[in-house]
């Protein structure tokens, strides 16, 4: 596995999981230099059976898959919403070199093919959403309405005064409601919006800023809470989501493109008014059976189990028969 020295947050548990789950010796290499691939391709010494994962389609991944002769070794790419949404890596990537393609929800097959179409011919592409230790997570023991988490980056993709808003409404009803914000600093003019929102709502006294908190100390976090608000405008998973509804707190967010298609449709507000009315019936417990069912690490590893372990397949392009130049030619 393939991966990069500030973007191998995602990784931890599969490492740590795939091998007795697939059979498959799993190595990590954090790419630093050219030469780290060097050696991953020295690791992966039988061509017929081995593979190379690159997690993140992000530079220097690029151009090294474009440049590289894997010598028949197989290459699987997973992709993340920044790659597809925010930037060109995924468009400008030789996908007729990757035979497997993994994104985390529909909503980003969808949009990945969209920047790359020619992944329908060459790549197979498959969907296998983020996985959560439901075992880390054991329920809400100090659920409290009152107390609403919101968790993310201070950027305007996450959409922070929003929630200042909807907590603006509450407390005109109930001056007992209270959020709770924790996550990384983010875009500056974000964070100066937020403070000075808060300010201005009178709310500087009704909110914390826990600041970023440990993985560890998650669980702890979000089962104190009675309610995640999540007012993102687009996402690809959402893991904050799916901790928190594991741990036992209930869950409401801001409808966006592909939400429906992860989320159950009655946890998604479309306005203010619903927001409120969605904290004011919070209840307890409500959604971690559905994490268990769908967003589990369990399935997560299955799933992945499952697709490394089909070396045997052809890509839907040699399966296709198709020529390059023609599909390019077609595609354009």
């Amino acid at each position: 596995m393939m991966t990069l020295p500030t973007l191998d947050h995602f990784t931890a548990d599969i490492l740590a999981r795939l091998p007795a789950a697939s059979g498959w010796e799993v190595q990590k290499f954090m790419v630093t230099s050219p030469a780290v691939l060097a050696a991953a391709l020295e690791w992966t010494d039988d061509p017929s059976r081995d593979a190379i994962w690159f997690e993140f389609c992000w530079p220097p991944f690029p151009a090294m898959i474009e440049a590289t002769d894997f010598g028949g070794r197989r290459v699987i790419v997973r992709v993340h919403r920044i790659e597809a949404v925010e930037t060109p890596y995924v468009a400008n990537t030789a996908w007729a070199k990757v035979d497997d393609v993994i994104v985390v929800s529909p909503d980003m097959r969808k949009r990945v093919l969209s920047a790359a179409p020619e992944l329908n011919f060459v790549s197979r592409v498959h969907v296998v959403s983020n996985g959560v230790d439901v075992d880390r997570f054991s329920g809400a023991v100090n659920w409290n309405r009152f107390r609403i988490g919101w968790c993310g980056l201070m950027t305007l993709r996450k959409n922070p005064t929003l929630a200042l808003q909807i907590l603006f409404k509450l407390r005109a009803i109930d001056q007992r409601y209270q959020m709770r914000f924790c996550g990384m600093a983010g875009d500056a003019f974000a964070g100066e919006m937020f403070w000075y929102s808060a300010e201005r709502l009178g709310l500087s006294g009704a909110i914390a800023w826990d600041g970023n908190i440990a993985q560890s100390d998650m669980p702890g976090w979000h089962a104190a809470n009675g309610m995640l608000l999540h007012t993102s405008f687009h996402e690809s998973f959402g893991y904050a989501i799916a901790e928190a509804a594991c741990s036992g707190c209930d869950i409401a967010l801001l409808d966006h493109p592909g939400a429906e298609t992860t989320w159950p449709a009655t946890t998604i507000f479309r306005s203010i008014d619903e927001a409120v009315d969605m904290v004011l019936n919070a209840a307890p417990g409500r959604w971690r059976t559905f994490v268990i069912n769908h967003h589990s690490l369990d399935a997560q590893i299955r799933k992945l189990s499952e697709i490394i372990a089909d070396v045997s397949a052809p890509s839907a392009y040699e399966a296709s028969g198709l020529v390059m130049p023609d599909l390019i030619t077609s595609a354009i």
